[in-house]
């Protein structure tokens, strides 16, 4: 049960750092303050107002910082989710359902990865630059592709 506690507020972090700069902004903010809050005015107004700090955190963040921003952020919330799940239990269905509701409205290119892993209902190219290497583990189906054209002619 923990471990599926820990994967939901994981989720749900990565969930709302992708909302923060779209036009899903505004229902992730206020569904997570409203969860967050549990009744208590004072405390949704709390979680709203850290939620806002996150979005112009990441909103002023220079580019080659964006990525450290928003694993501490996602960092930060899944913390904050976790702690909410361990005194409320209960909440789970409700945080798993805004969830579902906020990932809807994500625009089709929002992807969220945190550490080593990345979460994506759609394509993913995996890239490296700079002299990296790139190496995944895929779990599900897998189809290969040259997302820049055609691949080579066949001999």
């Amino acid at each position: 049960m923990v471990a599926e506690a820990l994967a939901l507020a994981l989720l749900a972090s990565q969930t709302i750092v992708a909302a923060a700069s779209t036009d899903a902004w505004a229902l992730a903010k206020r569904g997570f303050a409203r969860l967050l809050g549990r009744g208590d005015a004072e405390r949704a107004a709390a979680a709203e107002r850290r939620l806002d700090g996150m979005a112009e955190e990441l909103a002023g963040a220079a580019p080659d910082e964006l990525g450290q921003a928003r694993a501490g952020q996602e960092r930060a919330w899944q913390t904050r989710l976790a702690d909410l799940l361990e005194e409320h239990p209960d909440a789970a269905a409700e945080l798993r359902a805004l969830v579902e509701e906020v990932r809807a409205q994500l625009p089709a290119g929002a992807v969220s990865a945190t550490g080593h892993g990345v979460a994506a209902g759609r394509d993913v190219n995996i890239t490296a630059s700079r002299g990296g290497v790139a190496a995944a583990t895929i779990q599900g189906g897998v189809s290969l592709g040259n997302p820049t054209g055609p691949g080579p002619a066949a001999p």
